[in-house]
């Protein structure tokens, strides 16, 4: 299970000339707007240009596609459609955190949303039509891909929708799955289908729905890595806007009635009370809290590198998704990842 530094290198430097070609192809999307379209082709280039990226969406899906066939580069759509599913939702995200802000990525609000609307629904669909492959194949992407917006949007309701107090673990780990674990999941599976072209055997699909799997453990993974970034950062964002995350609805699942009455009591404060979300904090980091939540992460993380053991040989690109796989598991301490880093086995 180790991932060789030089292997990764070597797969990055491919995905990083891809991605050029990514950029490319993006801009040839958007230059079909003009002439008729112009307002909405400026400000969908704004939006693409200057709106708030996501850390694996150009290289996932190039890196799933390489693993499986050795190179990178007839992902790039799929690598685009990707982007600008994550172009489109951060514009959402962003609107939602910061509720009245008049201007976004220097274009006012509401041009913006409509623009992320283009974005993320009509130009990928167009996008993943027009290519050159088999009706068939064309279908399964745009599945793909609408199959992930459905979840997301639901998992993103459900976001925002849940009472920390009211819900139950499970409940926030069906929001995750939905939220982050389906768009992850759709950027592999069509990475993988694309792969795969006409190969429609039973294998061929297992393959196909084991990148799915493991895409959507990465995203899964992303979301939890998020929810600790969070935590120890100063400000603890999701602590003042009371959001239902993980850790914090196991706090309130697992702790003696009296520490649940002060962890809720805290909650109540933590919008207008830094020293509130500062005590949550801390009860939210205790080892009693944090054990189980640390041996689910760690499961999970087993399970996304046997799925590469099985899915993809070793080499460069693979080698590269371990290494986002262990990003994005940074926050586990050493002995709960010495099991499955190389000095024992992953299965």
């Amino acid at each position: 299970m180790h991932s060789s530094p030089e292997l990764s290198a070597e797969a990055e430097t491919m995905v990083a000339r891809a991605s050029g070609q990514v950029h490319a192809y993006l801009d040839e999307l958007l230059s079909d707007y003009r002439p008729r379209h112009a307002a909405l082709g400026s400000a969908l280039r704004q939006l693409v240009t200057r709106g708030r990226p996501s850390p694996h969406e150009l290289s996932l899906p190039l890196l799933v596609h390489a693993a499986r066939t050795g190179t990178a580069e007839p992902a790039v759509p799929v690598a685009a459609v990707h982007a600008l599913w994550w172009r489109a939702a951060n514009t959402f995200d962003d609107v939602t955190d910061t509720d009245s802000c008049p201007r976004m990525y220097g274009l006012p609000s509401g041009v913006a949303l409509t623009a992320a609307l283009e974005c993320g629904w009509a130009l990928p669909l167009r996008a993943l039509s027009a290519l050159d492959a088999p009706a068939r194949l064309r279908r399964g992407l745009r599945r793909d891909y609408l199959a992930a917006w459905t979840a997301a949007s639901n998992g993103q309701l459900g976001d925002l929708l849940g009472e920390p107090s009211a819900l139950t673990p499970d409940a926030v780990l069906a929001v995750y799955r939905d939220k982050s674990g389906s768009v992850y999941a759709m950027a592999c599976t069509m990475a993988a289908r694309l792969a795969a072209g006409q190969d429609e055997s039973p294998e061929g699909r297992a393959v196909i729905e084991g990148w799915g799997r493991f895409g959507h453990l990465l995203g899964v993974l992303a979301q939890f890595r998020n929810d600790e970034d969070d935590l120890r950062g100063e400000d603890c964002e999701d602590l003042r806007n009371k959001t239902a995350t993980y850790l914090l609805v196991h706090l309130l699942h697992s702790a003696p009635e009296a520490r649940r009455r002060e962890a809720c009591a805290l909650l109540t404060r933590s919008p207008a009370s830094a020293a509130g979300r500062h005590r949550l904090r801390a009860m939210m980091l205790e080892p009693t809290t944090l054990s189980a939540y640390h041996a689910y992460v760690a499961r999970l993380r087993r399970e996304a590198h046997a799925l590469l053991d099985r899915l993809a040989p070793a080499g460069p690109f693979t080698a590269a998704l371990r290494d986002r796989v262990a990003a994005e598991t940074r926050h586990l301490p050493s002995h709960v990842t010495a099991y499955d880093d190389g000095r024992g086995s992953a299965s």
